[in-house]
């Protein structure tokens, strides 16, 4: 009988999954604790989530760069819409002016992304949360 391979829906379901395990855990000190990167909220990993600074809407050219990808609480992320007003100075901070212009560029640029690529990001993923030295994630 032939293997079922995932749907591409799926696949990308999982990448994310583990996508943004990663950056909320890259993000959080030796408790687990993290600061939203738009205001002075703390929280658990595990209350986080992963806030674009270029909207996922946009595509997948942006969408798993890690520099594009931070620990945001709900509110900034989800009541705010990604709370831009506060992300660009923090983003111009950690990398830079000519970094942003380059996300902004990227955003306009199409990159098609297919099952066995997520497949990839899926296991690199849980390889890096792994390598944070986090054994019960």
């Amino acid at each position: 009988m032939k293997s079922k391979t995932p749907s591409i829906s799926r696949a990308k379901q999982k990448a994310w999954t583990w996508f943004s395990r990663y950056i909320r855990l890259r993000d959080s000190d030796e408790h687990q604790m993290c600061k939203c990167a738009t205001c002075d909220h703390r929280g658990h990993y595990k209350t986080m989530q992963a806030g674009h600074f270029i909207a996922s809407a946009q595509g997948n050219a942006t969408r798993y760069l890690e520099d594009n990808v931070h620990a945001q609480c709900y509110r900034c992320n989800m009541n705010l819409g990604g709370n831009g007003a506060e992300y660009y100075p923090f983003m111009v901070e950690r990398y830079g002016v000519a970094r942003v212009d380059e996300l902004r560029r990227l955003s306009n640029t199409t990159l098609k992304i297919i099952a066995s690529e997520f497949g990839q990001m899926e296991a690199l993923y849980k390889s890096k949360c792994m390598g944070l030295g986090y054994d019960s994630i």
